[in-house]
């Protein structure tokens, strides 16, 4: 490799990145040979690395040294939120050197759908439900021939769930129909069993580490009620050690703001919020959740990065991989169940090269209080579980069945 890091990539490639003085993180310098070779590879680093870039660089030097075709490259992830973070992030690779970036999922426009199915554009983004669908039109499919690269975001999230053998049974009719030989590549931050995970991903993937400094701190908070507490407690119908948790809450909130505040479901985050501004209503409090309107998600996104909100209570919905802007911090309410679901979460925080994830794990029951101590512990160390999933789930075959027979018609 160049000086730069960069000198195998095509040469409007490197005239790009030479511009924008931009350097090789550790994962793009491991990955590069492989993925231009066109191997299947599960790219393993901590967040904030670079692993997006990692994969598209190479790869949209492959497709410029072929002619740009386009439906070339196919960019999955789990979540509308973490495809909208991706659309806004690659056009600045990808306009300069002609290429055309579409993003299509449920929160897709029609006018946007129609478009899209009379001129593909060159990376398709999208979510593994929606890849099903895009199977179905005749039009879409033979846009879907053309297909290179498939790249799979988060890919542990889907591995651990029946998504993924759904979205694995896509890939394969998506094998079947393309004129290549797909190219599989997947990236992850928090995967215990790396090993396991490429076989998953494809028989012939390997594990490619980009090892870069970063350190995880995690602070336990079990709040004690004070008498403010406890008379509120009885107008909310809950505890008091439940009203000082939301009170500490918003003085960490005060203290770096603004913050990520994850719950574990969307009915919890609609409460948190309404007792948050009850407790601080000199706070700018923003929800994000599943339920919600397109519109709605996307106006939390929006403001959040822009530093007009001082705190946004989310799900999993804001978890993986997205670019958040300039959060400090991160609030865990009751324990996440699980080392690597915290340390997505906890990842929002300074999501950068070499930056710290900081969280807050704010709990008041006996039970979270002590599953959350653990957690946070091995977070720290990175002693992630692994991930482990279904073997030939029948319900997953049925339902692909029926997709094959509305395709045939």
């Amino acid at each position: 490799m160049s000086e730069s890091g960069w000198g195998a990539l095509h040469s409007k490639v490197q005239l790009i990145l030479k511009e924008r003085k931009w350097k090789p993180t550790p994962i793009q310098t491991a990955a590069m040979d492989a993925l231009l070779n066109g191997d299947d590879a599960l790219l393993v680093a901590p967040t904030g690395s670079g692993k997006t870039e990692s994969a598209i660089l190479p790869i949209v030097s492959n497709i410029l040294n072929e002619g740009s075709p386009l439906s070339s490259i196919l960019y999955i992830t789990p979540l509308r939120a973490l495809n909208r973070d991706v659309e806004r992030r690659l056009p600045e690779i990808c306009e300069p050197l002609g290429l055309t970036v579409g993003l299509r999922h449920g929160d897709t426009t029609q006018n946007e759908r129609q478009k899209q199915s009379r001129k593909p554009p060159h990376l398709w983004i999208t979510t593994p439900e929606t890849l099903q669908i895009m199977l179905l039109g005749s039009r879409l499919r033979e846009h879907l021939r053309s297909v290179q690269t498939v790249i799979i975001d988060e890919v542990h999230d889907l591995a651990a769930s029946e998504r993924g053998s759904q979205l694995l049974l896509g890939l394969e009719r998506l094998d079947a129909l393309s004129e290549n030989r797909l190219q599989r590549i997947g990236l992850s931050a928090t995967v215990g069993n790396p090993k396991e995970i490429s076989r998953w991903l494809s028989r012939d993937a390997t594990v490619i580490h980009g090892y870069a400094p970063r350190e995880t701190d995690i602070r336990v908070h079990a709040p004690e009620p004070r008498t403010e507490d406890r008379t509120l407690s009885k107008d909310w119908g809950t505890s008091a050690e439940a009203v000082a948790s939301f009170r500490h809450v918003a003085r960490l909130v005060e203290e770096d703001r603004p913050s990520l505040i994850f719950v574990n479901s969307r009915n919890a985050a609609e409460t948190v919020a309404l007792r948050m501004r009850s407790v601080a209503p000199n706070l700018e409090i923003g929800v994000h959740h599943g339920s919600l309107a397109r519109e709605t998600r996307t106006e939390m996104e929006n403001r959040l990065q822009k530093g007009e909100i001082d705190a946004l209570i989310c799900t999993s919905s804001m978890e993986l991989g997205i670019d958040v802007g300039s959060i400090k911090r991160v609030h865990q309410i009751e324990s996440p169940r699980a080392v690597d679901r915290m340390l997505q979460r906890v990842g929002r925080a300074e999501h950068i090269l070499g930056g710290v994830g900081r969280g807050d794990l704010i709990a008041w029951k006996s039970d979270d209080i002590a599953e959350g101590v653990v957690i946070g512990r091995r977070a720290i160390v990175g002693d992630i579980e692994p991930i482990g999933w279904r073997d030939h789930p029948r319900n997953v075959a049925t339902n692909q069945l029926v997709l094959l027979t509305l395709q045939e018609g």
